[in-house]
């Protein structure tokens, strides 16, 4: 692509496909997104599955819980609490699976609310203060 036309042109779809995400928010996720709390990340996806393919074994949780999609969330999270909100609702099986994909060990001993805790410390948590450390 060159030129300004074509660079408008893909300007206008990518404003098209911003607009249609936009629109399939649901009302909390719209009111989060208006008041800072959440924000729309773009990030790579693989390329469409054909038929009945499915990520690997060792991608998903024991409930079916794609593992990768779960890191690639919780690396677009700004706050600790949006990542405790996230994982809260999560079963223990997929939450040590999480641990596993993410290198934790010895989880097996802990609560749930403390292996949320070390699950959302290991990404949010390290990203937050990697970025406080950096700002000094």
């Amino acid at each position: 692509m060159s030129g300004p036309e074509s660079t408008g042109d893909v300007a206008v779809g990518v404003l098209a496909r911003v607009g249609e995400l936009l629109a399939g928010l649901s009302a909390a996720d719209a009111a989060a997104l208006a008041q800072g709390r959440a924000r729309l990340v773009v990030a790579p996806v693989p390329p469409p599955r054909s038929g009945t393919d499915r990520p690997a074994a060792a991608t998903l949780a024991p409930s079916g819980v794609d593992l990768a999609a779960a890191s690639a969330t919780l690396d677009a999270f700004v706050h600790r609490r949006d990542g405790t909100e996230y994982l809260t609702p999560w079963a223990m099986r997929d939450l040590r699976a999480l641990a596993a994909r993410l290198g934790l060990r010895g989880v097996t001993g802990l609560r749930k609310a403390e292996l949320v805790e070390r699950l959302v410390d290991r990404t949010i948590g390290f990203r937050v203060a990697s970025a406080a450390v950096r700002a000094r």
